[in-house]
């Protein structure tokens, strides 16, 4: 029975990989990363203005190693985002085999990057929040 499902599953997302068009595969592929890019990027002042806070509230603070870490991690953070940006390049020239694997390769970093923002942010706030109470 679960070879039955697995086979179905495969043969529909063979059938349906087949009916997409490879243009448009890659256009939708590059939608989902300006999407993802788009979605974080107004982000970074927010995580710059978090990092100082973190070492600000580091100095009187019982957790200013924990507050250093933070900093250091919502930096980094900012980092992958300038360095994702930086080379990423929109119009990459290949086949559309090259394009798609190209595009796959960068969805996968920039969804990375949005993971480090929206995690690192998270946790900064959280820990800027208990060394001010």
């Amino acid at each position: 029975m679960i070879k039955l499902k697995w086979s179905l599953f495969l043969l529909s997302l063979f059938l349906l990989s087949c009916s997409v068009k490879s243009g448009d595969d890659i256009d939708f592929l590059f939608e989902e990363i300006m999407d993802a890019h788009d979605e974080v990027m107004p982000k970074m002042g927010k995580i710059r203005n978090l990092e100082k806070q973190c070492r600000s509230a580091a100095l009187t603070s019982p957790d200013s190693s924990e507050l250093i870490k933070q900093a250091e991690i919502l930096s980094n953070a900012n980092a992958a985002m300038m360095t994702w940006m930086r080379d990423f390049n929109s119009n990459f020239q290949g086949s559309d085999r090259e394009k798609r694997e190209y595009l796959l390769a960068q969805k996968k970093k920039v969804y990375h990057v949005k993971k480090l923002m929206n995690e690192s942010l998270l946790q900064g706030e959280k820990l800027v929040r208990s060394a001010i109470n």
